[in-house]
């Protein structure tokens, strides 16, 4: 067996993590200015990731009230991508008016099917 380094010309390899991403908008923005935030966010990704599951749980009364509104609508959107595509992704929700809340979390491999995905490698 070689050690690592001898394997030829250095090839660059883009670590892909899953993520989930909880994203709370304002129930009073149009279905237009909604779908444009989240089309926002899927587009980052896309750019060096891949887009999983995306969810809309619709309008939904918050635990407590943020800047005067009860209300929001809930979006859950699992992706993978890189730690800096990650952060831009957050930048963005900070500084976008119609976001309420956001949240993005680092789903362990097993749970975002990674593990079957490898199986599945083995096999070929």
């Amino acid at each position: 067996m070689e050690p690592l380094g001898n394997q030829g010309p250095e090839e660059e390899y883009i670590l892909l993590r899953p993520y989930e991403l909880m994203v709370i908008l304002d129930s009073r923005l149009n279905d237009s200015d909604s779908d444009g935030i989240i089309t926002r966010v899927l587009d980052l990704v896309r750019k060096d990731g891949n887009v999983g599951r995306i969810d809309r749980w619709g309008r939904r009364k918050l635990a407590y009230e943020i800047n005067k509104v009860s209300e929001g609508n809930y979006s859950i959107i699992e992706f993978a991508s890189t730690p800096a595509t990650v952060t831009e992704i957050s930048r963005i929700l900070s500084i976008s008016d119609g976001v309420l809340r956001h949240k993005i979390i680092r789903l362990p491999e097993r749970i975002a099917g990674r593990v079957l995905a490898k199986e599945a490698l083995a096999q070929e």
